[in-house]
C-alpha cells in the first residue's frame, strides 16, 4: 500500500465526521430521535438515508425528509428551527466520539512539516467549532469551516485565498460528497473506508485509518518490550 510524499503537498483539507472523529454513527441516531415522534418507518427512513448519504447537510435533509417523508414543506424558519433541534442532540455526542485511529499522529506529522490542514464538513460551522474546541483540535487546523455552505465553494475559495495548486493538496474524506468536491476542484482524493465495503468508485485510494496512506511516527513497541 503506497505512503504520501509529504514533500508533494502543499494542503490537505479533512472531512470530519467519519475521517477525524468516530461520529457517523452517533449522527444517524440523532437523526432517528429527531424524527422518531412521527413513528417507526419514519425513522427507520430517515436513519437508512443518513447512513446512505452522510455528507449531505442537515439543511438540505430536514426539508427533504419532511416533505417525502411526512409531506410537509418546511419555512426557511422552520428549517433553522429543526437545525437547532438536532444540534441540542448532537453537539455532545460527537464531543464524545471518539478519534479515529492515528489521527492525532497525521495530524502532528502534517503539523510538525509545516503543511496546513483545514476541516471542510457538512456540520454547520458554529456547531463544528465548538466541537472542535472542546475535542482540543482546533490548534491542527488553519481553517475550520461548514454548512450552510457547500463544500465545493469552501475549498474553491481555500485555493483562491492561499494560492494553492490543487495538484499539490488532497481530501480526505468518507463521503461521495467528499469525492464529488474533490473531483470538482481538481484535488487528489483519498477515502477513508472499509476498502471491502467502499462507496466510492473502483480504482479510488481507499484505507481504513490513516496511517496506511500518511507517515506517522509510532513507538518502537519491541524497544519499549
Amino acid at each position: 500500500m503506497p505512503i504520501l510524499s509529504l514533500a508533494r503537498l502543499d494542503c490537505v483539507f479533512f472531512d470530519f465526521d467519519g475521517v477525524i472523529a468516530d461520529s457517523v454513527d452517533a449522527k444517524v441516531h440523532a437523526f432517528g430521535e429527531l424524527y422518531r415522534p412521527f413513528g417507526e418507518d419514519v425513522r427507520a427512513a430517515v436513519e437508512a438515508y443518513q447512513r446512505a448519504v452522510p455528507g449531505e447537510t442537515r439543511y438540505e435533509k430536514i426539508p427533504k425528509f419532511h416533505r417525502e417523508l411526512l409531506g410537509v414543506t418546511l419555512s426557511a424558519e422552520d428549517v433553522a428551527s429543526w437545525c437547532a433541534r438536532l444540534g441540542d442532540l448532537v453537539l455532545d455526542v460527537v464531543v464524545e466520539s471518539p478519534l479515529l485511529p492515528d489521527v492525532i499522529d497525521v495530524l502532528e506529522e502534517l503539523r510538525s512539516v509545516g503543511i496546513p490542514s483545514h476541516v471542510v464538513s457538512g456540520t454547520p460551522h458554529d456547531e463544528l467549532a465548538i466541537i472542535l474546541v472542546r475535542k482540543r483540535l482546533g490548534h491542527y487546523f488553519r481553517s475550520v469551516e461548514g454548512a450552510p455552505r457547500r463544500k465545493e465553494p469552501i475549498v474553491e475559495k481555500l485555493l483562491d485565498t492561499y494560492r494553492l495548486d490543487p495538484a499539490r493538496c488532497l481530501f480526505v474524506g468518507d463521503a461521495m460528497t467528499d469525492y464529488r468536491c474533490a473531483a470538482a476542484c481538481s484535488i487528489p482524493f483519498l477515502g477513508r473506508a472499509d476498502p471491502l465495503d467502499s462507496p466510492f468508485p473502483p480504482g479510488t485510494w481507499v484505507v481504513e485509518r490513516l496511517g496506511q496512506a500518511f507517515p506517522v511516527k509510532r513507538p518502537d513497541l519491541r524497544r519499549a518490550a
